[in-house]
């Protein structure tokens, strides 16, 4: 026996199956996404940054070779429109930045957040391409243990400010939202 369907109860089970598509896991799919870090987080706790390695240029790079230098952290996925504002808005301060001590270390998220994309450098070169050639910025791919230290909530788009001691002092996200909060740490950090 076949079921005759009305048009009423096809165009609803449409509408289901369209609503059921965008907030389910695989329709998902379609477009990446993920949580971005908070931008007014709590102030961060004294710690001091925990000792990783990440990915640069093929080679294995510790963390505390930077130490003596402030650091910015900065983890990204390189299909994040805001990781790509970010950039433009460091390629916008460029001066601002060569002038200080600060080394901004750029990582693609450890699997790049869970979706495929371009490499770092591929990124960089479309969004701030002058940035692949300052002495204070360095690309490069999160390890997995670095991922899981500095980002365990799998954010997108987060950072952290690291002073000169080695100490976090800032967590957050979206430079090109909080790039006020970045130029304060370059000027709490400058050397007198």
């Amino acid at each position: 026996m076949s079921t005759v369907l009305t048009l009423p109860t096809l165009v609803r089970r449409f509408s289901v199956a369209i609503a059921l598509m965008i907030i389910s896991p695989a329709g998902a799919l379609a477009s990446p996404s993920g949580v971005m870090g908070p931008q007014d987080p709590p102030p961060v706790a004294a710690q001091m940054a925990p000792a990783a390695n990440f990915m640069s240029d093929g080679k294995i790079v510790e963390m505390a070779t930077f130490k003596g230098h402030p650091v910015m952290l900065w983890q990204v996925a390189t299909w994040c429109g805001s990781c790509r504002a970010g950039l433009q808005i460091f390629e916008e301060q460029k001066a601002l930045v060569d002038k200080s001590d600060m080394r901004i270390i750029v990582l693609r998220d450890y699997k790049n957040g869970g979706y495929p994309g371009i490499s770092i450098t591929a990124f960089a070169q479309q969004a701030a391409p002058s940035l692949l050639h300052d002495p204070h910025f360095i690309f490069g791919d999160d390890t997995e243990a670095l991922y899981k230290l500095y980002n365990p909530q799998h954010y997108v788009d987060v950072y952290d400010l690291i002073g000169a001691d080695g100490s976090i002092q800032v967590v957050s996200s979206a430079p090109s939202a909080t790039f006020t909060k970045i130029q304060q740490f370059m000027t709490a950090q400058a050397k007198p």
